[in-house]
């Protein structure tokens, strides 16, 4: 393969060559011409597609120097150039994924290799063709887009579910992980084909992790090119485990997890108890009460091997005799306790969201079914305070709310609790009901969501609002999913309406008379917000759903 190397500048050569046209006296040193130092040799380069089907646009690039090097990717494809350096390791032997390309274009590729004294070589060109996406696949559309006041990056999602005109789930297991530019390209995905991706995200490691959807079949770590590194089931519930996965003691995993400082995951799990005398009815007080199997959320700390180390289950935390709409929800759990417990099995409290602070040791939970999120100390097993609605509460937890200060909305079914750099947590407020029982639910019609910041002063348990979007600034509704996450760099907050569900008019219905959709928003972190991104999963002939979004800095880790 024919290599070209990097030579001296223009006008450095152009000296060069004057200086030795002009003579000089014999035997004079200063005629002697400096010869021009060479970049490393390239003994062998290839670029194969990626043998792993999962995740098609990508390539694998081969590279071998006589020294160690530093490899960066060139791209050309045919609309846009760009570099990329995916290490800064120096080794002679490289093997590198080859990621963000677009589908169904030809890509011109070469590598510039450095050596440890800067001088380089370049590698002839070679062409890689992406496959183009499969027909099911979304087409996002950009609604709004001001690039340079947006978080730079790439936008990972996974596709909650597709559905057609008629509300059927098609085709099977289509739940793909999806990264997008910010001009809703489609840079990188993750299709495995035999079960659904639910919330990816990437480790420390730059390897992705994602539960598998519905929840029994546990949680699986793969690389950029989709090959499984390791996976976990979960004893109480698991159906059909993979002959590799590491078992784990405890009922499931669900909804979301922490890697912890240690390398150890802090993960949401469940319990079953038999609870007497418990709630039939969400909306009639006077309803006779009956012995009932209640699901309850737990929290699992466990090393990557498998092992348990400690557990806080709410049941043990929280007040089993406070309900919120929804606490009777019987079909979550359905699928997961079909086998291990007999009858309906109550959805108590639902928890999604898990966050560690690393500063006193301890997690905070949103708890949608109670409209509450919550704060529990880890070295203690004790509840630090109650982000939430007042209603219901009776003693001791009511001594644990935090009291409202200035301008508080509270939120209700909420998703995504997260930090910012500013002291502050976002919450994506879902606002289903804005109720307690038994109060009445808001109408459907005139439901809202928002992005909310909440700053807490845990010294005198006190909460304020300093930030909000929704639904003065745009009114929008998401029954169910959604995400939330303020971005360092810009200084911006990633909104997902994950679940909106409307007629043609844009109005609020029930799942079965609307299209479902999904809408990724990006707005400023101030007062009043700008919107300066925006992304819509939004067909006449399908309808969608995203779970989370994150933006990262780059497919590579």
């Amino acid at each position: 393969m024919n290599l070209s190397s990097h030579s001296l500048p223009a006008s450095l050569l152009a000296a060069s060559l004057l200086l030795s046209g002009c003579g000089s006296p014999a035997g004079d040193d200063a005629s002697t011409t400096t010869p021009e130092a060479s970049g490393p040799s390239v003994e062998s380069v290839t670029l194969a597609a990626n043998p792993n089907p999962t995740v098609p646009l990508a390539a694998v690039l081969t590279v071998t120097t006589d020294v160690p090097t530093r490899l960066t990717i060139n791209f050309d494809d045919g609309e846009r150039s760009w570099s990329v350096t995916p290490s800064d390791e120096m080794t002679a032997d490289h093997e590198v994924p080859v990621l963000g390309m677009r589908p169904d274009r030809t890509h011109t590729i070469t590598a510039t290799l450095e050596d440890a004294g800067g001088l380089a070589t370049e590698t002839a060109a070679q062409t890689f063709t992406t496959p183009p996406l499969p027909e099911a696949f979304p087409t996002p559309v950009i609604t709004a887009r001001d690039p340079a006041r947006l978080e730079p990056g790439v936008t990972i999602f996974n596709v909650n579910g597709r559905w057609d005109t008629e509300g059927n789930s098609t085709p099977a297991n289509f739940s793909p992980a999806i990264a997008v530019d910010d001009e809703g390209e489609i840079v990188w995905y993750y299709l495995p084909g035999n079960h659904r991706v639910h919330d990816v995200r990437r480790l420390n490691n730059g390897n992705l992790v994602y539960e598998v959807w519905p929840g029994t079949d546990g949680m699986i770590e793969i690389d950029m090119l989709g090959n499984i590194q390791r996976r976990w089931h979960f004893t109480g519930t698991a159906k059909d485990p993979a002959p590799d996965s590491i078992p784990v003691e405890t009922d499931s995993f669900h909804h979301d997890f922490v890697e912890l400082p240690n390398g150890n995951f802090l993960l949401l799990s469940s319990e079953h108890r038999v609870i007497e005398d418990w709630y039939t009815s969400e909306t009639d007080p006077d309803a006779p009460r009956a012995d009932a199997n209640v699901i309850g959320d737990v929290v699992v700390e466990f090393t990557p091997e498998g092992e348990v180390v400690n557990e806080w289950s709410l049941f043990d935390i929280l007040d089993i005799n406070r309900i919120g709409y929804n606490s009777l929800r019987e079909d979550f759990w359905a699928n997961h306790y079909d086998g291990v417990v007999e009858g309906i099995v109550y959805d108590w409290t639902h928890g999604n969201a898990l966050i560690y602070e690393e500063a006193d040791n301890s997690f905070l939970m949103s708890v949608p079914y109670q409209d509450a999120v919550i704060k529990v100390s880890m070295d203690s097993g004790e509840l630090v305070w109650i982000l939430g609605t007042h209603e219901n509460w009776n003693e001791p937890w009511s001594e644990k709310l935090l009291t409202p200060v200035g301008d508080v909305e509270w939120s209700y079914k909420h998703h995504a609790i997260s930090h910012t750099e500013h002291g502050t947590y976002l919450l994506f407020d879902n606002g289903a009901a804005r109720a307690s029982p038994y109060e009445e639910k808001m109408p459907l019609a005139d439901s809202y969501s928002r992005a909310v910041e909440y700053s807490v002063n845990e010294e005198t348990m006190e909460v304020s609002q300093p930030w909000v979007y929704g639904p003065e600034q745009e009114v929008y509704y998401g029954r169910y999913l959604g995400d939330v996450d303020w971005h360092a760099q810009a200084d911006t907050i990633l909104i997902n309406v994950g679940g909106a569900e409307t007629n043609d008019e844009g109005v609020n219905v029930p799942p079965g008379e609307a299209q479902r959709w999904a809408r990724l928003m990006e707005v400023t972190h101030t007062d009043p917000p700008e919107k300066v991104w925006e992304m819509r999963l939004q067909q006449d002939d399908s309808n969608w759903a995203i779970y989370r979004a994150d933006r990262l800095p780059s497919l590579y880790p």
